[in-house]
């Protein structure tokens, strides 16, 4: 069983997303983990992780919205509440119905918190892990002023001597070099980070921002803050703030004129040692109670891959599941697309077989083909390699040449030049249990180590995958998007 940290790869760099990481990595430093059992989680990924059974402490933002999803949660991972935050009420309400059982749930603000136990959940105030930064052991000689990121309407208020001995510094830029979800990106934005606060950490005797993830690891490391912010909602505090002023004053608009422009360093070493002490022990206790369980099943989940039966109606995903994908109406995939677990852009679709339930998934799901970024027929029967798919389906009724695209059937030998990573093949045969679409599931498990509901998928389980209860059919058809 390993441990688990969240990391942040893709394009849309935030730095304090890595901010908020510094009390798990501490935690982990006095837990001495070595690093080889130490594994980094994509948070906007987690429902694609697939590795060892893993303690993940849940540390940073979350929120259905910037296409962060959690649920459906994946089994491999234990998860830790700890520095959560999230006011997103419908994802809170998921967790309520997934995690309850995982609680007691450490906050990172009251927001957060309030919003938890009004959902039933028993939740508490752990703060934010970004307080955790080590104290500097020396104070600059030299005054310097460091402005990062301050309100437009605060630098009128800044006295001019301050201003005399400033600095400013750019929030680096959100968006990486690479696109898409790049390990360079998470590189570049941890060097950014700790370039910014080790020269702070060196060089300043005051920092201005309204940035709360500047704020408190500088306060961490004995450096004086003054924290002003000006909130969306018109002259009140930030709910990120909630509870986090015990720690520092964040000021409001109407409060810039009565600021303390000369404040003291904040002792909380005190609150530091709490705080990463709680990590040690909520991550060593989840690791203990579940390390034997999770060791014990993953002997026996390592087994040669294999179709199993499990019933006619065999699905892919709970109606559980179903709900939590129609209920999300900013996602930004189709239900087939969370099904496969994968997006149209980066998938190598292929169906295997050219007989008659190729030609009716064919029309049926025309329309995804084209979305996605390449597709290919194949068949094993010599008689049809190498013909198109309008002329093996002629005279096949209901099929529409002017319709679909016609394709060549290639030889199933082609599979293995097509990258696993955008592998999604579907056997077009009746049945996932009996004939031929269970000896293809056979061949794909015994000669390719190909999973059931990884890289292949049977079309009859498929289509029970998205069909919906009747007493939902009605409410939510239109989010089926086809499959």
């Amino acid at each position: 069983m390993k441990f688990g940290i969240l990391k942040y790869s893709s394009r849309g760099m935030n730095l304090g997303d890595y901010a908020q990481l510094e009390g798990i990595r501490q935690a982990y430093k006095r837990m001495h983990i070595d690093k080889n059992d130490i594994v980094e989680i994509e948070r906007n990924k987690i429902t694609e992780y697939d590795g060892d059974y893993v303690v993940l402490p849940m540390a940073g933002f979350f929120s259905t919205v910037r296409t962060i999803h959690l649920f459906p949660w994946p089994s491999k991972i234990i998860p830790v509440y700890l520095g959560f935050h999230c006011v997103d009420e419908s994802l809170i309400e998921e967790v309520y119905k997934a995690h309850r059982n995982w609680g007691p749930f450490g906050c990172r603000d009251l927001s957060t918190m309030n919003l938890m136990r009004r959902n039933g959940l028993n939740a508490y105030m752990s703060g934010c892990m970004s307080i955790c930064y080590e104290k500097r052991e020396e104070i600059p000689s030299t005054e310097k002023v460091f402005l990062y990121d301050p309100p437009e309407e605060l630098v009128d208020y800044i006295p001019k001597e301050l201003l005399e001995n400033s600095e400013i510094i750019e929030p680096p830029t959100r968006e990486m070099k690479y696109q898409g979800y790049k390990e360079e990106n998470g590189h570049e934005a941890k060097a950014i980070l700790d370039d910014i606060f080790q020269k702070l950490k060196k060089e300043a005797t005051l920092v201005v921002t309204k940035r709360l993830h500047v704020a408190l690891p500088c306060i961490a490391m004995g450096i004086p803050v003054v924290l002003a912010h000006i909130c969306h909602n018109g002259d009140l505090y930030d709910n990120r703030f909630s509870g986090l002023d015990r720690i520092i004053k964040p000021y409001k608009l109407s409060e810039f004129g009565a600021i303390n422009w000369q404040p003291e360093p904040i002792d909380i070493e005190w609150l530091k040692e709490y705080t990463i002490n709680l990590a040690v022990q909520k991550i060593s206790e989840t690791y203990n109670k579940w390390n034997s369980i999770c060791t014990l099943s993953n002997f026996y989940e390592n087994t040669k891959p294999a179709v199993y039966y499990d019933g006619m109606k065999a699905s892919y995903i709970s109606d559980f599941q179903k709900k939590i994908e129609m209920n999300n109406t900013l996602r930004e995939h189709t239900i087939f697309e969370e099904v496969v677990n994968h997006k149209f852009e980066n998938m190598h679709l292929v169906f295997w077989g050219a007989g008659d339930k190729a030609q009716w998934a064919l029309r049926r799901y025309f329309r995804y083909i084209l979305k996605c970024k390449n597709f290919t027929i194949v068949d094993s029967d010599c008689n049809k390699i190498g013909k198109k798919t309008n002329e093996c389906f002629k005279g096949v009724k209901d099929w529409n040449a002017n319709r679909v695209s016609d394709f060549i059937i290639e030889s199933t030998d082609c599979i293995e030049k097509i990258s696993k990573n955008e592998l999604v093949i579907i056997i077009t045969a009746n049945h996932y249990y009996e004939g031929a679409g269970a000896a293809i599931g056979n061949l794909l498990t015994e000669r390719y180590g190909f999973r059931d509901g990884k890289e292949f998928f049977f079309l009859d389980k498929l289509n029970n995958s998205l069909e919906l209860p009747l007493s939902e059919s009605v409410k939510l058809f239109n989010h089926l998007d086809g499959f």
